[in-house]
């Protein structure tokens, strides 16, 4: 089903029932914030140095390199605030308390956070956090690194927190986040393509469970596959239609 969803499922719908809520988002809300998405138009991985430099092959080759480019990215997300998706969704943490379980985010922003919310499973990490390559201990970036870059020798033993490609989830939260999935009585996936499989395993997991699965996003994609309702629409335009 696309376009219009029953009461239930709007934003006033999920304020005032009763069902546990879960969220699944993806680089889709984040570009309300202007940041690129992945694969979309203009996205990230339309670069094959990008692909490159995101992969645990960088990381074993040049991880130097590696390292300016996402600083590049710790500096522009700096000053990037929240679009109202990520406010809403914040508030809607707030207003619901324990039934609302938690938001599982494939993006390394930190947006959600910035925006007041509370349960965030970063399931690829954060671009603001490293951690250290022999002992695993995870730090904050210096804010001073913001205007004044750290030269390779105070990077040399640490490492992006974030997940690359084909690195496993061994470092981030994802069993805790399959918990919350089946667990929750809704779960909306928002701006994801599920062309990397986890929403998709997510979905999956919290269908089996006996939730029911939300896909808000404008493009097709294979969270649709799965999906009890389908909202062809970005999170802003849910959101918006929701308060209707």
């Amino acid at each position: 089903m696309s376009g219009k969803l029953p009461q239930e499922l709007t934003l006033s719908g999920l304020r005032e029932g009763r069902a546990s809520v879960a969220v699944v988002t993806g680089a889709g809300i984040d570009s309300e914030a202007g940041l690129p998405t992945f694969r979309g138009d203009k996205g990230y991985y339309e670069d094959e140095e990008a692909t490159y430099l995101a992969s645990v092959d960088a990381l074993k080759a040049e991880p130097s390199r590696q390292w300016h480019w996402y600083l590049k990215r710790f500096v522009s997300y700096h000053d990037t605030h929240p679009a109202h998706s990520h406010f809403a969704l914040a508030e809607l943490e707030a207003e619901l308390g324990e039934k609302f379980l938690g938001i599982i985010t494939q993006n390394v922003s930190g947006l959600h956070r910035k925006a007041g919310s509370q349960k965030v499973y970063e399931i690829h990490g954060s671009i603001q956090e490293m951690r250290n390559l022999k002992t695993g201990e995870q730090q904050t970036l210096p804010e001073t690194w913001v205007e004044s870059p750290p030269g390779d020798e105070e990077l040399i033993s640490w490492r992006p927190h974030v997940c690359f490609f084909g690195e496993s989830y061994d470092c981030f939260p994802l069993p805790e986040a399959m918990e919350v999935c089946n667990s929750c009585d809704i779960l909306l996936v928002i701006g994801t393509s599920g062309v990397v499989h986890t929403p998709v395993l997510l979905s999956e997991s919290a269908q089996r469970s006996g939730a029911v699965v939300v896909n808000i996003n404008p493009h097709p994609g294979e969270v649709d596959k799965i999906s009890d309702m389908n909202f062809r629409g970005s999170a802003a335009e849910y959101f918006q239609e929701s308060v209707l």
